[in-house]
């Protein structure tokens, strides 16, 4: 299947759902096909978001991964990149959509703001009424959809790329995907303890912890706001995660403030994206550089990031210190002696913190989660889940569930 036939595939595929359009350019952005109805493409809306300079210096920088184009009108545009033998080929673009239910008030702010006449206001908001309006997680993973569709390359949601201008008006709205919160919990907590070990594949457990929730569920009739309101929460329980990672309280506190003004002077979408992504970026590498500071060697922090990321598997001391380069007898004295216990004992821990998240979020019952986290036998799981909280795992799941 060629990639016009992909595209054309997706985008119907969108379709069933939100009418979104389809626009292939050349690299000096000349129009090669559009399936856009001519009011739309030939109307005032298009050009009014006019996304020509901001493109071209994405191209001109060596652009490859989605670019979500914000235009001042609050329009949203996805664009893709489509290159043969190193050099870009086509541009494909995906929009016009809105991101929420609020748009057409702050557009309608936007342009009291402008010398229009009646005619042309007329016009204008005649057009937006059949622009649909997408919930920006759901868009963005037509971003990463439509990457695929273009390059044959899978990516995340974290790899999509946001203008750096503040070239729009005030009017995202993060909506929620499900009525329930139903998962949110333990992908929190598995997110908040990579905060805790300075582990810079944190990015996952976003993106997973995302895909449950968008954040508060309250409505304050501002999009802009209401997504501040969650990157703040987020930025709170980071903040205070890095602490119990051993990032000094003083610092911690005082990023906190730094970033919750820069939070507040953000105007976009994409604005608070990159600064989203810079702010948790900055706690994991403090993290990192405490833990490195308070005696612990790259290579022993090294073993304990893999393990907090792997809690499910069956280790092997052995293969640990073949992994760094030590005879066993080396790597577990060094390690006991940088983390006060036994490579072990650390182990056992991580696999206990990980069962009480499976106790307190799941419905699995003790033999699945015995199995799950590799301890062998139900009874040993047991016997090593009381020697290290003290409860058995059926009492402390009846005095934590959370579900």
């Amino acid at each position: 299947m060629t990639i016009n036939k992909r595209l054309s595939f997706l985008q119907e595929l969108i379709c069933c759902n939100y009418n979104i359009y389809l626009q292939s350019y050349t690299p000096e952005l000349e129009l090669i096909y559009t399936n856009c109805p001519d009011e739309i493409a030939a109307g005032e809306t298009v050009s009014l978001a006019d996304y020509t300079d901001t493109l071209l210096k994405y191209v001109h920088d060596g652009g490859h991964y989605p670019f979500i184009l914000d235009t001042l009108p609050g329009l949203l545009f996805i664009a893709g990149f489509e290159y043969k033998e190193a050099a870009l080929y086509r541009i494909h673009i995906l929009g016009p959509a809105f991101t929420g239910k609020n748009s057409h008030l702050l557009l309608k702010k936007e342009l009291d703001q402008r010398e229009l006449s009646v005619r042309l206001r007329s016009a204008l908001f005649h057009q937006f009424e059949q622009i649909p309006i997408i919930p920006t997680t759901q868009l963005f993973q037509y971003a990463v959809m439509f990457h695929y569709c273009i390059t044959g390359e899978r990516i995340t949601t974290g790899e999509i790329q946001f203008s750096l201008e503040n070239n729009s008006a005030k009017r995202d709205e993060l909506q929620l995907i499900s009525e329930e919160h139903r998962g949110i919990w333990i992908a929190e907590q598995a997110l908040l303890q990579m905060f805790k070990d300075g582990n810079p594949d944190y990015k996952k457990a976003l993106e997973k912890s995302s895909s449950l929730s968008n954040g508060i569920k309250f409505d304050v009739g501002d999009s802009i706001r209401q997504q501040k309101n969650s990157v703040l929460v987020l930025l709170t329980l980071c903040s205070r995660a890095s602490i119990e990672g051993g990032l000094n309280p003083s610092i911690s506190y005082t990023l906190n403030d730094y970033y919750a003004g820069m939070i507040e002077d953000c105007k976009t979408t994409s604005a608070l994206t990159n600064l989203t992504r810079t702010m948790l970026d900055d706690y994991v590498q403090r993290v990192q550089q405490s833990k490195t500071k308070n005696g612990i060697s790259p290579q022993i922090q090294s073993v304990c990031d893999y393990i907090s990321m792997h809690p499910k598997e069956k280790f092997s001391i052995a293969e640990f210190a073949s992994r760094v380069g030590y005879t066993e007898y080396y790597f577990s004295h060094k390690f006991r002696k940088e983390f006060g216990v036994s490579i072990a004992d650390y182990i056992r821990k991580v696999k206990i913190e990980h069962a009480k998240l499976l106790l307190c979020g799941t419905h699995m019952n003790i033999q699945e989660i015995s199995d799950e986290l590799a301890f062998g036998s139900r009874s040993y799981f047991s016997s090593s889940f009381q020697k290290e909280t003290g409860l058995s795992p059926s009492e402390y799941r009846s005095k934590n569930l959370k579900i």
